[in-house]
């Protein structure tokens, strides 16, 4: 079975922010356009501390994107030492200008093509980096 959304995306932002600094990342996978460039890109950005932390994820190629923002756990929120999880809902985004709020309940959305597509751009954006 493969991994659940929220650790792939969790993983792919903790993996270039590992002191979780008040940040944006945006991975965009743009399509093969030639052989010499990496259809995969990331860029960050500071966000101000009353914008949560987040991670957007994008496929360029389709005109479709997804924004999941990281939150404290119920246990270790106001914390000095938080842990953090991807909140159970995410922003969906086509180039029709569509926006749209999913929940990721496991058991009622990993059967559609769009969670399994995710899964597979954030599988392909976390094989770019090395562990």
């Amino acid at each position: 079975m493969a991994a659940d959304l929220r650790q792939l995306l969790l993983k792919l932002y903790l993996l270039n922010n590992p002191k979780l600094e008040h940040k944006v990342y945006i991975y965009s996978y743009r399509g093969v356009t030639d052989v010499a460039t990496n259809p995969f890109q990331y860029v960050s950005g500071d966000v101000a501390e009353n914008v949560k932390k987040s991670l957007i994820l994008q496929n360029l190629a389709s005109g479709e994107m997804l924004q999941a923002f990281i939150v404290p756990t119920p246990d270790s929120k106001g914390k000095t030492h938080s842990a953090y999880e991807i909140e159970n809902t995410v922003l969906y985004g086509n180039k029709a200008g569509v926006i749209i709020e999913i929940g990721l309940d496991k058991d009622k959305i990993e059967k559609t093509d769009k969670y399994r597509q995710f899964s597979h751009l954030a599988v392909s954006m976390l094989r770019q980096f090395i562990d």
